[in-house]
């Protein structure tokens, strides 16, 4: 296997986290910003499998993560026994449109959930039994959380075909953002300093990085620039809706001592960062 610079510092990486999990098993003490390692570690995972070892594979590692995703939501929220067939339809519209991330057929990626999806849900959803109060709830909860916790995840696999260090950056960006702002919350309680702090601190680190790995992303440097600046605000726009969504499902946003929610917290930065950073390089870079 050939190594170039991008694959050693990819390998890397991948080995850092994998080290930093496996000391955290054997000394059974949490680590800073333990909540987030996990998941960074499993996109990392993919992206170092589809670069590695099988590219499809890759994109199937996110797309059990997705699944995980959308089936702590789908736990979490108030749906009737009644909805298991649309639950069920949830469930396979994941296959569904990672088959079409897998094979890059952009066309069927981009409708298969926002349009076959919805369709199909509510007609399932009514399939399943006869009492009719609830069904519009049930309906929107369940294609909300397909939405957000399915398509939007999708978005990073389907990154891949534009190179490896692309969704690399992502997912390195959204880490940053997402460790300034657990520990700018901790100490500063007033609303508006902590969202300015929370775009102010991590924003010429993610730019910085964004300009430091163009040569492997081959995002030319106004583009990375402009990508480095859209992170933070975005990652905010994630954590900002995200914690709405646990508040409104009953999951306490500052509890740490709760594995209720971990999933969707920890995702919840890349709702509005993966579909925005995504279409952004299509449109202008491909």
């Amino acid at each position: 296997m050939d190594f170039t610079n991008s694959s050693i510092a990819l390998s890397a990486i991948f080995l850092i986290l994998l080290l930093i999990i496996i000391a955290k098993i054997i000394i059974r003490k949490r680590f800073p910003f333990d909540s987030y390692l996990t998941y960074t570690w499993t996109f990392f995972l993919g992206i170092s499998v589809a670069e590695f070892i099988s590219f499809a594979a890759g994109i199937w590692i996110i797309a059990v993560l997705s699944f995980i995703a959308l089936k702590e939501y789908l736990s979490l929220i108030d749906i009737r026994l009644q909805d298991r067939i649309g639950i069920l339809g949830a469930y396979l519209s994941i296959p569904f449109m990672f088959y079409f991330i897998q094979i890059q057929w952009y066309g069927m990626f981009i409708i298969a959930i926002p349009v076959y999806s919805f369709l199909a849900i509510p007609l399932l959803v009514s399939l399943g039994g006869r009492e009719t109060q609830g069904t519009v709830f049930s309906i929107g909860a369940i294609d909300f959380g397909l939405f957000l916790y399915v398509f939007c995840t999708g978005h990073i696999a389907y990154l891949l075909h534009f190179g490896i260090w692309k969704p690399a950056l992502l997912i390195l960006g959204v880490a940053i953002c997402d460790k300034i702002a657990h520990a700018i919350k901790k100490r500063i309680k007033s609303n508006i300093n902590n969202l300015m702090l929370r775009f102010i601190i991590p924003l010429p680190i993610t730019v910085l990085l964004s300009m430091l790995t163009s040569e492997w992303t081959g995002i030319p440097f106004i583009h990375s620039i402009i990508l480095g600046s859209l992170i933070p605000v975005l990652v905010i726009m994630g954590q900002h809706t995200g914690d709405y969504i646990k508040a409104d499902i009953g999951v306490e946003v500052n509890d740490s001592s709760t594995r209720r929610g971990k999933v969707l917290d920890n995702l919840k930065s890349y709702l509005f960062t993966a579909p925005v950073v995504f279409h952004y390089i299509r449109f202008f870079l491909t």
